[in-house]
This record gives structure tokens, sequence and C-alpha cells, in this order.
């Protein structure tokens, strides 16, 4: 089968959903192609929009915050549509012209950006397939009200009742969880990996990282830390494509009990040789740390769908948050310190998040489809 996936890149989360999916389907055997939604617009207003987007999240996040819970807070009345809704839609022409030369069987949109246009391509009536939206924060993001699609597939049953407040009917919204790659799913046991990456067996090991667009104050954790984590334990700073951070703090000689890690295609076995992540609370690392039944600390770098994502994990009582840099840095040596704690943390993320996303959605779009159209 040939499916569409699209995406959007205000951040790297929707795009990272967005390759886990397509990565599961092809596993199969199945045709995937992942499209930019903007793109449809014009590539240069794609472009413009997605370095603004994360130009305000990295250096005014908390206009960011003040703009997201505006959204939250004035929904458009029924029947108007927001001003983001007329804008994103004027790629509507061009997507209903990609659609019609291609043979796709349906598609799947990882931001609201996309669910929006094929929203308005069904209210069009210029769209016979089958469409869905894949949420990818713990929450039901403004705009997601103002989409009409064929099911949502939604980060935790305990949402259900938010996404359905927000007017999404209950019949449509199937809680499989964000997808993640499918690596995040098996586990390596500490030992083995801690050997594999050049860590110390007998050390507990504590994740820094940093997200897609560098956010938060990594650079005084990375410089605190390591003085005043107990002797047993050894700090791993993930800066990923954050080039900048990564020459800042290898640019002079580090503690014994610091390793400093550019870009790597090894994440999940740096979680599973970790007892703790530090991180932001995005809707893709949370969830792969959650799988990997890794206990979280967030750092609180950004309000906004992000705070929505660290209220959920807080009540479940997989993670906990603290605000300065002296606070993470207490908090981080406290946990290390209660290994007992820990324990209950990473067993909570386990009981919490037992299914294979991926695996859900494929499952769900395969019968869905086949109801339809009748192959396979």
């Amino acid at each position: 089968m040939r499916f569409l996936i699209l995406s959007c890149n205000t951040g790297e989360g929707h795009n990272s959903a967005a390759k886990a999916v397509k990565e599961y389907f092809e596993s199969f055997g199945d045709e995937c192609d992942i499209k930019d939604a903007l793109a449809f617009w014009s590539p240069e207003k794609s472009k413009i929009i997605s370095k603004g987007h994360v130009f305000i999240y990295r250096k005014m996040p908390k206009l960011f915050g003040v703009s997201y819970r505006y959204e939250e807070n004035h929904p458009p009345k029924e029947g108007d549509e927001s001003l983001i809704y007329e804008l994103v839609i004027k790629g509507c022409d061009s997507l209903e012209e990609f659609l019609a030369g291609s043979s796709y069987d349906a598609v799947l949109c990882t931001h609201v950006f996309s669910a929006m246009m094929m929203t308005e391509l069904k209210k069009r009536r210029r769209c016979g397939i089958k469409t869905y939206f894949v949420a990818t924060d713990y929450t039901c993001s403004p705009g997601v009200n103002q989409t009409a699609l064929d099911a949502y597939f939604i980060p935790h049953k305990k949402l259900i009742d938010e996404f359905a407040a927000n007017g999404i009917p209950r019949s449509k919204l199937i809680p499989t969880g964000i997808p993640v790659r499918i690596a995040f799913y098996g586990k390596e046991d500490p030992e083995t990996a801690k050997s594999e990456l050049s860590l110390p067996a007998d050390r507990k090991t504590v994740l820094l990282m940093c997200g897609s667009m560098g956010c938060g104050p990594i650079k005084a954790l990375a410089e605190c830390l390591p003085y005043q984590m107990p002797p047993d334990s050894v700090l791993v700073v993930i800066c990923g494509n954050n080039t900048r951070l990564y020459k800042t703090l290898t640019k002079y000689p580090q503690p014994e009990n610091l390793r400093i890690i550019g870009y790597t295609a090894k994440m999940p076995l740096y979680m599973d040789a970790a007892d703790l992540i530090l991180t932001k609370p995005g809707g893709l690392s949370t969830t792969e740390a959650a799988v990997k039944g890794l206990p979280m600390l967030f750092i609180n770098a950004v309000p906004g769908c992000e705070t929505r994502n660290y209220e959920f994990f807080l009540k479940g009582g997989g993670a906990d948050m603290r605000g300065t840099v002296t606070e993470l840095c207490d908090a981080v040596c406290d946990c290390l310190e209660d290994s007992e704690r820990l324990s209950r943390m990473s067993e909570t993320l386990k009981s919490d998040f037992p299914a294979c996303a991926v695996e859900a959605i494929r499952n769900y779009v395969l019968k869905d489809v086949d109801c339809v159209y009748g192959k396979l």
C-alpha cells in the first residue's frame, strides 16, 4: 500500500514522528512518502515560517508561551476559521493537484497545519481518501479543533476527555501513543550498553539533552553538574545537531566524569545505559524516554505545548521538574542518591507505556482502509 505522510518543519518532533511511521510501515513493504505540507503553499514561505518559529522558540520562549496560551484560550467561534487556517489552506490547490497525480491509499498528518489542509480538501469534496492525524504532544494543541479527519491517533487514553472537549468525536480518538522509532522499544541491559558506548560500568549515568533547537541552560548545566554529582556518576551531554554548543563545550578540557557527544545514531543505546535523563519536555523525547522506562527530570525551557507535556508526566509520577540551574543540579544529586525512587519512576513509565505506537497505528489504518476500499 502507498501512504503520504504530511509533516512540517516547525520543530523536529513532527518530522521524527513522520520518519518513525515511515520506517515501520516500510518494514512491511508499504511505500511511504514524507512531504512538507507548507511547501505546497510555497517552499520559500515554508522556510520563512519554519525559521521564524525556531527563532521565537529559541530566542523568545516567553513570547512563544504567551502566543500559545492565547491560542488555547481564544479558539475561533463555531463556524469561523482562524487566521492560521486561512493562511495554511492557501496550499490546498497544489496539494490537491499532487494527490490527483498520485495513488495514495491514505494520508497521515503529523502536524496540525497539514491536518487543516486535508480538512479543507474534504470540505471542498476534493479528497476521497482516508486521512488521519497523529498528535505529537500530550495535549490537544490549538488548531486541532478546526480539523475534521477520519481518525486521531493520540498519545494516551488519559487524553481522550481533553480531545473530546475540544470537539473531536470520541469515536475518532484512538489512543495509540506517539510514534517513535522501533529501536526505542528494544532494551539492552545497562552493562552491555555502557560497554558499547565506552562508559564506565561501575558508575551511574545521567543524560543531558538539548533538543533539536538547542533551547535551555544546557551550557550552564554541563559546566556545573560534573562538580556536584556523586563520585560514582558520569554526565553525558548529547548536543545532536547543535554544533555551536558542541564546539563551546569541547573548547577546553573536561572533567573526567563528563562526556560531550555531538550527533549520534545511538540514542536508544545511551538511554539503555542511563539512570536519569535531563531534557526539555518535547513530545518525542519524552516518549522515547518513557517507552525505555527512563526516569526524566525536566528543564522548563519553553512554555506552551511543552508545559502540557511536563504536566502530563508529572501527574503520572514518571518524571520531575525544577526551574533553575541550581535546583536542577540539586535534583539530579537527590535522584542519584535515591535508587528506590528512580526504580519507582521507571516502573511507572513501563506500566503506562506498554504498547508500540507505530504498530497500533498501522494496524488501525490497514483495517480502516480495507473496510473502505476492500483491498490489501
